[in-house]
């Protein structure tokens, strides 16, 4: 890992009265925190961005049909799949929502940066992280793993409920950027 890379530890997302904005705080392993405002505009978009990658995401059983005669390989491949899947759905079970977030970490910046756009980005074979274009020119990138989308979907939808904001509406056009990328070396 680079300087600016580090594993997340604990998140916090709440809901800021007078600024009308969420602030995403994210807790590093190195005990230092970047900080996020994120506007209603941006939250839908995170939150749809969200949504669709989930799907990508979530380990999925391999279509079995079953033959007339399974071949052990079959069977083995149909276990492993719901193998997966169970020990998916138990770290989810586990996340926890109730333990205060830890807020003697350093901050990486002096004030939180503003969220002006939210991307999912895949590379190749690569798992897909999600990229936070801030106003200052900088990016807040966070691979996405299922237990990662599903921790910031329910904060996004316990937060955005506080705020008065819905998630949902589709009376606004806002739009989910999506894209995959091919990476090439020179």
């Amino acid at each position: 890992m680079t300087q600016n890379e580090s594993a997340i530890e604990q998140i916090n997302l709440g809901f800021n009265e007078q600024e009308d904005r969420l602030l995403l705080r994210v807790g590093l392993a190195d005990k230092t925190e970047v900080a996020v405002w994120i506007t209603r505009r941006v939250c839908k978009s995170i939150y749809g961005s969200l949504q669709s990658a989930a799907s990508t995401l979530m380990p999925t059983s391999t279509p079995f049909s079953a033959p007339t005669v399974s071949t052990p390989k079959d069977k083995k491949q149909a276990i492993d799949s719901f193998v997966r899947e169970s020990e998916t759905e138990q770290k989810i079970a586990q996340l926890d929502f109730k333990s205060e977030y830890i807020s003697d970490r350093q901050a990486r910046s002096a004030l939180p940066l503003l969220a002006l756009q939210c991307l999912i980005v895949s590379i190749d074979n690569l798992p897909p992280y999600i990229e936070l274009q801030c106003s200052n020119g900088q990016s807040v990138k966070m691979a996405l793993t299922h237990e990662l989308v599903q921790a910031l979907s329910s904060m996004l939808q316990l937060t955005s409920r506080e705020a008065g904001w819905d998630l949902l509406s589709t009376n606004e056009n806002t739009p989910v950027s999506m894209f995959t990328a091919t990476q090439t070396l020179h």
